[in-house]
């Protein structure tokens, strides 16, 4: 299993991606803009599939759907630091192993669902200025 250090660093340079393509975008040709949204747009909906594929892949902490995995993020999150909290001297290594297991999977979870919402921020920041582009092509009457 990866590490979730790994998967965070991956997320930051995810997101140092999508402020360069943002930047670059800024100044480039239409066609060349055009062609970063669909390439933005392609790799979003692989980054999906590969998620969704994972979910299905792991079937108990990660084979949660796609809306409750929204809806639960903060109910579980607050459970396991509950249970972190008051259980801590009592949990025997079998359960601590098994609520770790959780807790990573679910972090990975949480952070295939950034890099999702990331996705769609850089594709809607560079039809942002696509749209600016071409409103600025036109004509000012």
């Amino acid at each position: 299993m990866k590490k979730l250090s790994d998967d965070l660093q991956e997320l930051a340079d995810h997101v140092a991606d999508a402020e360069k393509k943002a930047a670059a975008a800024e100044h480039a040709s239409k066609e060349k803009v055009e062609a970063s949204i669909q390439k933005s747009k392609a790799d979003a909906k692989a980054r999906q599939e590969s998620f969704k594929a994972d979910v299905k892949k792991h079937q108990e902490a990660t084979a949660i759907h796609w809306q409750e995995l929204h809806e639960d993020y903060h109910q579980r999150v607050q459970q396991i630091k509950n249970k972190i909290n008051t259980e801590k001297e009592a949990i025997e290594a079998k359960q601590a192993t098994r609520r770790a297991d959780d807790a990573e999977a679910y972090a990975k979870a949480a952070i295939d669902f950034a890099m999702m919402a990331i996705d769609d921020a850089e594709v809607a920041v560079l039809e942002a200025i696509d749209a600016r582009v071409y409103a600025e092509s036109l004509p000012q009457k």
